[in-house]
């Protein structure tokens, strides 16, 4: 009578098959890099809003434009409050360089950001993120995944950035 010694090749290799398929469809809910990818976009994205609104006061204090504002500076025409810039397009979008496009209502965006102003706000989120969408606060907050930067509220207080990323990772 013949013992079994172990696995026939046959089995093995429909072993290791199987294994292929699960890791294939399994791995990318473990592995969720987009998500990752936006959320460090976003960490950028504020840090460089930072550092473009150190150097903005910077320059207007050299120019003498710490007021409440808007005033407009004469080195690169940002407009700025209490010396920050100011929440608008002449204002952190172009301090920070951003290629941005006011969002618009069910219009895909031809641009990396898209912004909404809304009083002394700037919302800002990536345009691959929001998509098409309504063109209000709610269309952008609604995703979880932007910048709200707000001016200054007097010569003693900077603007407030704040990031949201839960909505990031979906």
């Amino acid at each position: 009578m013949k013992r079994n010694q172990g696995f026939t090749l046959i089995e093995l290799i429909i072993v290791i098959v199987i294994l292929g398929i699960l890791a294939v469809t399994a791995a990318p809910r473990f592995f969720n890099f987009a998500g990752d990818a936006r959320v460090s976009v976003i960490n950028g994205l504020k840090g460089a809003i930072q550092g473009a609104t150190q150097t903005v006061y910077a320059k207007a204090a050299i120019e003498g434009k710490l007021g409440a504002g808007p005033e407009t500076l004469t080195a690169g025409s940002i407009t700025v409050v209490y010396g920050y810039p100011n929440a608008t397009l002449t204002g952190i979008v172009n301090a920070s360089s951003l290629n941005a496009s006011a969002i618009v209502a069910n219009t895909a965006a031809t641009t990396d950001w898209v912004y909404l102003i809304d009083g002394t706000s700037i919302y800002l989120a990536q345009s691959s993120v929001i998509g098409q969408t309504t063109a209000d606060v709610a269309g952008i907050t609604g995703k979880n995944c932007h910048i709200q930067y707000t001016n200054a509220t007097n010569a003693d207080t900077p603007p407030v950035i704040a990031i949201t990323t839960s909505g990031c990772n979906t």
